[in-house]
């Protein structure tokens, strides 16, 4: 604001009044001021501005001492800031020393803590000119108004941080093996007594839940390949037909006919399952037996082969092949699980044989919060070391705004865990709700080495910090984001921002409200406000006394938009 003619007139007010004949009263014509931002904006937790003083040439009396003094007016309060003196090259004392010749301008920044009632503010300066013995007090220059408190429309989205319930299913298997004659594929008597087949029969009876049965069908390589392919084939359903009639079947369970539940598959001729059999044992003519099995030769001339080696092939056939007529049977399931409302129930009524996994799992599947709020409260009164249960009690009240719910459920939670990465997380949520943003950003910083991602936490913080650059790399899309990009003067980011809301709030349109006036779009601000008011009508105050609308408080147009 360039008040030139202002400060000349007061100066020469105020020369005629003292009878001063100080060149700097005669001619004050050589002076002038202005201040960045013209209108005052609250950053971070202060209100910061640039004053610059300019001096004409021949203007600065070489005795003469000038002492400006900002000082902040608001709310019935004046706030004088630190005084900025500029003196003549023969005047004695501190100040800066302003060359008669050349004069100058000269820059001088200042800060005060931002606090309410600052919004509707006004800057001004006082003026003392003292040459020689003779001092003169001026009239008050105004410099700026203010301020601007957009940043306050930060919205407190801070995301809390729920414990996994790390509920896992235990995956069992069972395993069992059916021998076959050469050239058959029935399952003998001897096979389904063997204990391995018990033991399967056993695992079945345990209430485990099947997830898939597989059956793999072999046939030694031994004999025409076509036909050790249908006995591989027939084997496998040999016992898959066994498993599910004998075993499944006498248990009540009934096929399940899926694809995806079970699954036959052959090998036929087995020439890996022998070369492993052999590999550490002592046969007659071991080395040529493995040269022949690795051979790129077809079956029947491997075949052919290994019989020329007469000792050998006796000692495989009496042996290893017979062992090679099998089919492999695998049964894989999870241990018993609750079905989900058999473990609400017994969560809400505190079984004691349930396990911390299991409370932890019921309240993620809760479907309302009271019921989620008693099966957490039971799972710390069983598990008071666990800290999990503490944390999302904690999470749960930080999201409804419970902040001493919050406070003492997080006190128990770190008591359990104090570098619980989601405790960390929380305990910044609830010093940033609480307003102390430094101790917030300690906890996030805390929280991220943890391992829990606080990207978005963090922006927020760093809006409050008027970090707006980091603020736009952290936050998540939405309206925080926009009034980031606002903040830091990107107002078409902004508006798309906000145009990709769906069901914009009252807050929203007063932002887009406030884009408008930056921008000297009418149409954008009047809409905007219109919007915001019909939404929450404490948005007509708002903006009567928002410096954001300071230029068009006056105007017909602002004044049907807010009515």
């Amino acid at each position: 604001m360039n008040l030139q003619k202002s400060i000349a007139a007061l100066l020469i007010l105020g020369g005629i009044a003292a009878g001063c004949s100080s060149k700097m009263l005669k001619n004050p014509g050589g002076v002038s001021y202005s201040t960045e931002p013209q209108v005052l904006e609250l950053r971070g937790d202060s209100v910061s501005f640039v004053n610059k003083i300019t001096f004409g040439p021949k203007y600065f009396d070489k005795k003469a001492v000038l002492t400006a003094t900002p000082v902040l007016n608001y709310a019935g309060n004046n706030v004088e800031l630190a005084p900025v003196k500029f003196k003549g090259e023969s005047a004695e004392g501190a100040g800066r020393t302003v060359a008669n010749a050349t004069g100058g301008t000269f820059s001088s920044s200042g800060a005060l803590a931002y606090k309410k009632g600052m919004e509707k503010a006004e800057l001004t300066a006082k003026v003392n000119v003292a040459v020689g013995k003779k001092s003169v007090d001026f009239p008050a220059v105004k410099l700026a108004d203010g301020t601007i408190v957009t940043a306050q429309r930060l919205k407190a989205d801070y995301k809390a941080a729920m414990a996994a319930d790390n509920f896992k299913e235990v995956p069992v298997q069972q395993s069992a093996t059916i021998f076959f004659l050469i050239n058959q594929s029935d399952v003998r008597n001897s096979e389904k007594k063997k204990a391995e087949i018990q033991a399967m029969a056993d695992f079945m009876q345990k209430g485990y839940q099947i997830r898939e049965i597989v059956i793999n069908g072999y046939a030694s390589p031994d004999g025409e390949l076509q036909r050790n392919d249908k006995l591989a084939d027939q084997r496998a359903k040999g016992a898959n037909d066994f498993v599910f009639k004998t075993l499944i079947g006498k248990k009540g369970m009934t096929k399940l006919y899926d694809d995806n539940f079970y699954k036959e598959e052959t090998a036929t001729e087995d020439w890996n399952g022998l070369l492993g059999l052999i590999q550490n044992e002592n046969i007659p003519n071991k080395d040529e037996v493995i040269a022949v099995i690795n051979s790129g030769k077809s079956s029947e001339e491997k075949q052919a082969d290994l019989r020329q080696l007469t000792a050998a092939y006796k000692v495989l056939a009496d042996k290893y092949l017979p062992q090679l007529r099998r089919a492999e049977m695998v049964i894989k399931a999870v241990e018993p699980v609750k079905d989900d409302t058999t473990l609400l129930k017994l969560a809400i009524n505190s079984d004691s044989a349930l396990s911390a996994n299991e409370y932890m799992k019921a309240a993620r599947i809760a479907t309302n919060d009271a019921d989620r709020t008693t099966i957490l409260t039971n799972a710390g009164k069983a598990y008071p070391a666990d800290y999990r249960s503490f944390n999302n009690l904690a999470a749960m009240a930080l999201n409804n705004n419970d902040l001493n719910g919050a406070r003492a459920h997080l006190a128990n939670a770190s008591a359990a865990n104090t570098d619980a990465a989601e405790v960390l997380n929380n305990q910044g949520v609830l010093a940033g709700k609480e307003g102390d943003h430094k101790k917030a950003k300690e906890f996030f910083t805390k929280a991220t080495n943890a391992g829990v991602n606080t990207d978005h936490n963090a922006g927020v913080v760093a809006v409050r910090a008027g970090d707006y650059d980091l603020a736009l790399r952290k936050l998540d899309a939405g309206y925080n984001k926009a009034l980031a990009y606002v903040l830091n003067k990107n107002y078409p980011a902004a508006q798309k921002e906000l145009d990709a809301i769906q069901n914009l709030d009252a807050a929203g349109h007063y932002l887009k409200a406030i884009i408008g006036a930056r921008t000297d779009n009418r149409d954008m601000m009047t809409t905007g406000l219109t919007r915001s008011i019909a939404l929450d009508a404490n948005g007509r105050e708002m903006a009567k006394n928002d410096a954001e609308f300071l230029k068009h408080h006056n105007q017909d147009y602002f004044k049907v938009a807010i009515r």
